[in-house]
């Protein structure tokens, strides 16, 4: 806050500002309902109920328009006495920041929602693995929008300095119309309580999604760990091939020979896999069956079944005896 002298005015305080603000929002809302109502005289309900958003962000361009684009004050301001000043304090803002704050305020925020929205609803309906990167950012936009403009408040609410992003961008500033005492204007309090408020809760949902992401990561890594021990398990199975390299009979099931497992159709000996008279079959948790050492190479890379994508993990296999 500047200092009060004979030639300076002060800052407004944050609880000024939102004041004024408040009363123009009160102001915009009572512009855009007699603008609703002139569009339903010519164009009727039907064109008003179609372009609800379009009629928002003209009826606010035009109250813009028709008090800071000329130079001129909003009713807020004139309410609670606030003028704009530059970053320093020391003069007007020019007829370029003033553009510039009207066109970031009003008009910029539904250009980029509409262009959000429409390749957001494309790529959702394209339904493509290219674009899922494209359609998260699109899908998060919103969400981290409204996290800057918490943000951007709470700082507000902190200094006192640019009630909107686009004031902050542009340098306008609002001081008192009127000179004000020093020590009135420290007794008066401030919004720094709220502003402490708001970043406590963002501190704490930021602490709350570690957690969770932090047991995730825990439970993926313990889930890992036991996939690998039961393949360990499983693997042992392989210690049936040395026996049958050391004894003279043979412990391999060969669906070749039709004495072996007879109870398995003619029809459905056949390994989907390597197309061959099935080796040692074994039946998924979906029901197919496949030769064991074909559906133990298939799932080291696919942990699904080859014919029906049903999940399914070495564990879940079945030898046929």
């Amino acid at each position: 806050m500047s200092v009060v002298n004979d030639r300076a005015l002060p800052f407004a305080d944050a609880a000024t500002i939102v004041r004024a603000h408040q009363k123009d929002a009160y102001f915009e809302s009572s512009y855009r309902t007699q603008i609703n109502e002139v569009l339903q005289l010519f164009k009727g309900q039907r064109f008003v109920n179609s372009y609800p958003e379009e009629i928002t962000t003209v009826a606010k361009a035009l109250y813009l328009a028709l008090t800071t684009l000329i130079g001129a004050r909003t009713l807020g301001e004139e309410y609670v006495d606030l003028i704009y000043v530059n970053r320093s304090g020391k003069r007007i803002p020019k007829i370029l920041p003033r553009i510039g704050f009207i066109l970031s305020y009003a008009v910029l925020p539904y250009i980029v929602t509409k262009i959000v929205k429409k390749y957001k609803y494309r790529d959702e309906d394209n339904n493509n693995n290219s674009s899922s990167i494209w359609v998260k950012l699109m899908s998060s936009y919103f969400k981290v929008l409204d996290t800057i403009l918490n943000v951007h408040i709470a700082v507000f609410y902190f200094s006192g300095e640019f009630y909107s992003l686009s004031k902050r961008l542009f340098g306008m500033r609002y001081a008192f119309g009127h000179n004000k005492d020093i020590k009135k204007m420290s007794t008066t309090g401030n919004y720094s309580l709220l502003g402490g408020i708001i970043i406590l809760q963002y501190i704490i949902k930021g602490l709350l999604k570690y957690k969770a992401y932090s047991e995730e990561h825990k439970e993926k890594k313990s889930q890992t760990i036991n996939d690998t021990q039961d393949w360990r398990k499983i693997s042992d199975i392989d210690q049936l091939k040395e026996i049958a390299e050391n004894s003279t009979t043979s412990l391999d099931i060969d669906l070749s020979d039709p004495t072996q497992l007879p109870y398995i159709p003619e029809a459905s000996r056949s390994c989907m896999l390597c197309l061959s008279p099935m080796v040692n079959p074994s039946a998924a948790n979906c029901g197919h069956f496949f030769c064991w050492d074909c559906i133990l190479d298939w799932l080291k890379e696919h942990p699904e079944c080859p014919l029906c994508r049903q999940q399914c993990l070495q564990q879940h296999l079945l030898p046929l005896k």
